[in-house]
């Protein structure tokens, strides 16, 4: 009997392989293909770029996935309008909505590959999930054919519909549009799980092997290189290795930086002895380049001096000097294009047109630099510092003069601390960028201390916004933005401390200002008749000449004035506190008669802040015959600025009594003295 059941053996070994159960390398490629596949659901499967010239430097794009269509789809079906295209809404409905089902197919399919035992159900369940990729491609194919076929013959470039092709991959131009488009995670994640059902069935049909006697059991050698292939979509590049040390200066062995640079390789790290270099530089590769103190760059007064055109570069510890001034080119002293991680600090920047540009970058850091623009007149001027398209910056401890503004265009996640901006236009010229903090920074004597536009999500705290005045100059203007939170900033010495228009633009959107000081303005606060849910608390408004003024005849009620019943002190309530809570027992009524009159007869407001004005504010206060309407209302005043504040607006005021008390003292000394030989003449 022991001789049959060793005979026995083998013919089990050799079952067929129909009846074979799945292989442990089956079933990870299995496993792994159904993850994939759940992992690619919640992914963009394509993503196209638009840059079209009315959007500037602005990147449209959508992605698209077999769940969901996102990004900026209304404003790439506008241009599509140009050329007749439907709305990509409209199209693929039908496979949108039964897309669910069918990844959710998919991924059952992968699952049943581990209990199927093979034969024609298991070849159709992998076939179907290597089906999911391929259907997308050709579902994006048959409605690209479709949109640029079946064109709207009444629009604008309809001339050119002939010209329009269909591609999905690539670069290419739609009349005056650019166009970049590319296969995203979710479909790589797709076809690897398509290759690892492949794979399955690869592994799962090999026949069982013949053996005439029991043999050691072995680990499986199939290795699923697909899945391991997958894992190289996530994989980041580690940052370049520490390499050598190369020094320029006049007893080195090399002379000018520009053959350091030639011989050094990505990771080196160069550093300049003090001296005068006459020389432009290009940073292609990734490089430290250190200045030691003395060590001049000048440009020659032609193009960029130093341009940064790879990623995890260093500029540190120059002053760079001397760039063109064309303003086609944007001539700049350092330009930092389309890489990431790139630092600039410590360096003094002096005759340039453009003082650092960082444009298509991510993570910049720009740090401790000193900035005077070139001499030329402001509308030929460029930046001292600008930002765009550069997502995450960092600009810190920088100090800007007579230049033309901080700019900081299409860039989100930016942070902006302790830099001091002077006698520049826009202290602060921030437009098209979400998610970004302001803080510790001084504006100080500036056209316009800070404009924020077409932004949402922004932080203002602990900033001072002084000395801008002009016709039209102000504090912060703040236009079209949604969910700024400005708090403990000071707005001084201002035309206008803060003006605010169409602000916040969305329904659900807010714009809240707590605990800032408003002092010494012309005019503390500027409403547009368009700005409402804005919320005023806990701030001071201090001796401003004018507290709230609202343009036009719109009252500036449709705004909250006071939070938990905690309103703003206010330099002028004349109310009391008989409970001694800090909060004033009557509202704040901020009301003027003459802005009331302004508001009737436009022309009266040619004599705004005039002695005729201040006549006719205490005749109103003296006999209070007519009542003007109150511009805003205080329901629950403070009698005393926050302890935070009492200081600042302490300062403030004093400050301003003190300038207009000697201003006066001198004025009647002038006017003694030169009254005085008339009296004598007249005596003689």
């Amino acid at each position: 009997m022991a001789v049959r059941r060793t005979e026995m053996t083998p013919a089990k070994v050799a079952a067929p392989a129909s009846t074979a159960r799945v292989t442990a390398s089956g079933r990870l490629l299995a496993l792994y293909a159904a993850a994939l596949l759940v992992c690619a659901c919640f992914l963009p499967w394509w993503r196209m770029e638009n840059r079209a010239p009315q959007y500037g430097l602005r990147v449209l794009w959508v992605e698209v996935s077999p769940l969901a269509v996102a990004g900026d789809v209304k404003e790439i079906d506008g241009l599509g309008h140009y050329v007749g295209m439907r709305s990509i809404e409209s199209m693929a409905q039908v496979e949108r909505a039964l897309a669910p089902y069918g990844m959710a197919l998919a991924v059952a399919c992968a699952l049943a590959l581990l209990l199927l035992k093979g034969g024609w159900l298991r070849t159709i369940a992998a076939l179907a999930v290597m089906a999911v990729p391929l259907g997308f491609v050709a579902d994006l194919w048959f409605w690209q054919c479709f949109a640029i076929t079946y064109l709207e013959l009444t629009a604008v470039l309809h001339l050119i519909s002939d010209r329009i092709q269909a591609r999905l991959i690539g670069d290419y131009s739609v009349a005056q549009f650019k166009v970049h488009a590319e296969f995203a995670a979710g479909f790589w994640l797709a076809l690897v799980a398509a290759a690892n059902a492949l794979g399955f069935l690869s592994a799962e049909r090999r026949p069982a092997p013949r053996a005439a006697a029991p043999v050691q059991k072995s680990r499986p050698v199939e290795t699923p290189v697909a899945a391991l292939a997958s894992l190289l979509l996530f994989v980041q590049p580690a940052p370049f290795a520490t390499g050598t040390q190369l020094e320029v200066g006049p007893a080195c062995a090399h002379r000018t930086i520009a053959s350091a640079l030639a011989a050094s390789r990505a990771g080196d790290a160069i550093v300049v002895h003090a001296g005068l270099y006459r020389e432009s530089l290009v940073l292609d590769h990734a490089v430290a380049l250190t200045g030691e103190p003395g060590a001049i760059v000048d440009g020659g007064g032609h193009g960029t001096v130093v341009l940064v055109t790879a990623a995890d570069c260093v500029v540190r510890g120059f002053e760079i000097r001397a760039s063109g001034d064309s303003l086609l080119e944007e001539d700049a002293a350092v330009k930092v294009l389309g890489v990431d991680r790139c630092t600039v600090a410590g360096n003094r920047i002096v005759d340039s047109l453009f003082g650092i540009l960082v444009r298509s970058g991510r993570a910049a850091t720009l740090r401790g630099n000193h900035v005077v623009g070139k001499a030329l007149p402001l509308p030929r001027q460029g930046d001292a510092i600008r930002v765009q398209d550069a997502a995450g910056a960092t600009i810190e401890e920088n100090t800007l003069e007579a230049s033309r503004d901080l700019a900081i265009w299409q860039s989100n996640g930016c942070t902006t601390r302790r830099n001091v901006v002077r006698r520049c236009r826009y202290g602060l010229h921030y437009m098209y960028c979400d998610d970004n903090l302001f803080e510790g920074n001084l504006f100080e004597a500036n056209e316009t201390g800070g404009a924020i536009m077409y932004s949402r999500r922004v932080t203002l705290r602990d900033n001072r916004f002084e000395g801008s005045r002009g016709p039209s100059a102000h504090g912060l203007l703040i236009k079209t933005a949604d969910d700024v939170l400005a708090e403990g900033n000071r707005f001084v010495d201002n035309t206008s401390g803060i003006f605010l228009d169409e602000s916040p633009s969305s329904l659900h959107a807010t714009c809240v200002f707590r605990g800032n000081v408003v002092g010494g303005n012309d005019v503390g606060v500027t409403l547009q008749p368009s700005v409402e849910r804005v919320l005023f608390a806990g701030n001071a408004f201090v001796a401003n000449r004018v507290q709230v003024d609202v343009v036009g005849r719109a009252r500036g009620e449709k705004n909250v004035w006071s939070d938990h019943g905690r309103g703003n002190f206010w330099s002028d309530y004349v109310g009391f506190d008989a409970d001694g809570d800090g909060i004033g027992d009557t509202p704040h009524r901020v009301e003027t008669f003459f802005e009331d009159l302004a508001g009737r007869y436009p022309a009266v407001g040619l004599l705004r802040l005039g002695p005729a004005a201040q006549a006719l504010e205490t005749a109103a206060r003296a006999f209070p015959v007519v009542r003007p309407r109150p511009i805003a209302t205080d329901d629950h005043p403070l009698v005393a600025p926050l302890p935070g504040l009492a200081a600042n607006a302490a300062t403030d005021a004093s400050r301003l009594l003190v300038t207009g008390g000697a201003l006066s003292i001198a004025l009647a000394l002038f006017a003694a003295w030169r009254a005085r030989p008339e009296a004598t003449g007249a005596s003689a």
